[in-house]
């Protein structure tokens, strides 16, 4: 009778058994984040197939196919792929991309190369992504800034005229830009010649807002993203309209200018614009930016110079030996003359960008990546623990800046941002719970990147890899 018993207990838990999804990688008894309600599910499988989530749900309720990789979760949890939404990482591929992915980032958007042949770079990094010759996240670029005369850095598309900012345009998308780039010393109407070719084209403008152009009339153009936050600085000052003129004599003369002056002539100007703010007239700005939907990436790393590399022994050992050297170098001649300058008014900078946040206006968590100081993949996670602490964000909204923002931003949102089926397989699985320390963000224990499983010791890998690139490669 006994036997009996067992033998109907078996049929009955084979009947009960989930039937195996197809799959190839089953993320197993993880606690899954929902960053869209904030809401911590525990023992959850995830089931990846051929690339894409293909079913999400109680681990008793979901079965791998028989051959799938297995991955044990327990005591794990998980979020999307990360974003780094500004970087300049197209020259440097061969340490920037080992070191983003094994930080957990899985996309990146590259806002431009200093060589003439920018657009040909980002398209031949694109093309190697894709057939798998090069590993990397998944990249967004733009190829060249449009930018005025003299314009900021090599490598950008000069438009002194409309008729040139709307040429800029046609071969930017012509040669298969994802999004325009706009910088600072643009003319008002050629800016408007730029945004409304990009407009009639389809393309979306990003950027900076150029010295000689509101914000509000950035934001009424249609720019979907502004880099640093630029522009609400000038949008808060009561002396705008002074500071504009200044800057055109500044730009006559920036090309006689030698280092470092040419660098702190701009900056005086932000830290005057910094100095008049104006709280009502930065609530105008604020206004339109939040009517017209336009995103800001802060970039708050940025502005943060060296000592939080050089004080961190493991941050350098991921370096490769030639930038190691430079930047200890440059650190050692002392702060650079931007950093004094703009240091005073630092907290009037932070106001602007709480104010921006508390208004609603969509952010963005980028770092700048290919300036001096900056970590692939690390510095992202420093800018998380800085728009907590100096923004005030929560962490849930401090994660949505760097998965679900981006995502929607982009227009990408029906295949990242989110972990659900039919999502491309973008994950990073964390030791701790991010939500309740934004610091934990940083204790990655696996990354699943488009499918592929990266355990522990294969990010010790990439980390190696790009400590290994030498000058020679790049």
């Amino acid at each position: 009778m006994g036997r009996m018993v067992l033998v109907a207990l078996f049929v009955l838990t084979a009947c009960l058994r989930a039937p195996a999804v197809e799959s190839d990688l089953a993320v197993v008894g993880v606690t899954l984040i929902d960053l869209e309600t904030g809401e911590v599910l525990p023992d959850r499988t995830i089931l990846v197939n051929d690339g894409r989530i293909v079913a999400v749900g109680p681990r008793a309720e979901l079965a791998a196919a028989d051959g799938a990789e297995v991955v044990d979760a327990d005591g794990l949890y998980v979020i999307p792929g990360l974003w780094d939404t500004h970087v300049h990482s197209a020259a440097n591929t061969d340490w920037h991309f080992p070191l983003l992915v094994a930080h957990g980032v899985t996309s990146v958007r590259n806002l431009h190369a200093t060589v003439d042949t920018s657009l040909a770079l980002t398209q031949a990094v694109k093309r190697r992504l894709g057939s798998g010759e090069l590993l990397g996240p998944r990249l967004l670029a733009n190829g060249g800034v449009v930018d005025g005369s003299p314009p900021v850095w090599p490598g950008s598309v000069v438009a002194e005229t409309p008729e040139e900012g709307r040429a800029a345009v046609d071969s930017l998308v012509d040669g298969g830009a994802d999004f325009i780039k706009v910088y600072d010393r643009l003319r008002t109407d050629v800016y408007d010649a730029v945004a409304r070719r990009a407009s009639e084209r389809g393309i979306p403008l990003d950027g900076h807002v150029p010295f000689d152009v509101p914000p509000t009339r950035v934001a009424e153009a249609g720019q979907r993203t502004i880099e640093h936050a630029s522009g609400i600085g000038m949008g808060c000052a009561t002396n705008a309209d002074s500071l504009r003129a200044a800057h055109h004599a500044y730009v006559e003369r920036v090309g006689t200018m030698s280092w470092p002056e040419n660098e702190v002539g701009f900056f005086r100007l932000a830290r005057s614009a910094l100095e008049a703010r104006d709280e009502e007239l930065c609530r105008a700005t604020i206004d339109a930016y939040v009517e017209h939907g336009v995103a800001v990436t802060p970039t708050l790393v940025a502005f943060m110079g060296p000592e939080l590399l050089l004080a961190d022994t493991a941050r350098l050992s991921m370096i490769p030996a030639d930038f190691r050297e430079s930047w200890s170098a440059m650190a050692a001649q002392g702060p650079h003359p931007v950093y004094a300058l703009m240091t005073p008014v630092r907290g009037v900078a932070m106001e602007n960008r709480r104010m921006l946040y508390e208004a609603g206006v969509p952010f963005l968590a980028g770092t700048d990546l290919g300036n001096p100081f900056l970590v692939p993949g690390v510095s992202l996670h420093d800018e998380l623990e800085a728009l907590v602490r100096d923004v005030g964000m929560s962490p849930l909204d401090a994660l949505r800046a760097a998965t679900l923002e981006p995502a929607r931003v982009f227009g990408l949102a029906d295949s990242l941002g989110t972990v659900e089926p039919g999502m491309l397989a973008d994950l990073v699985l964390l030791r701790a719970n991010p939500l309740t320390d934004i610091r934990h963000s940083r204790e990655i224990a696996g990354v699943v990147m488009g499918g592929r499983y990266f355990a522990e010791r294969g990010l010790d890998s990439l980390i190696a890899s790009a400590a290994a690139s030498s000058s020679r490669s790049r």
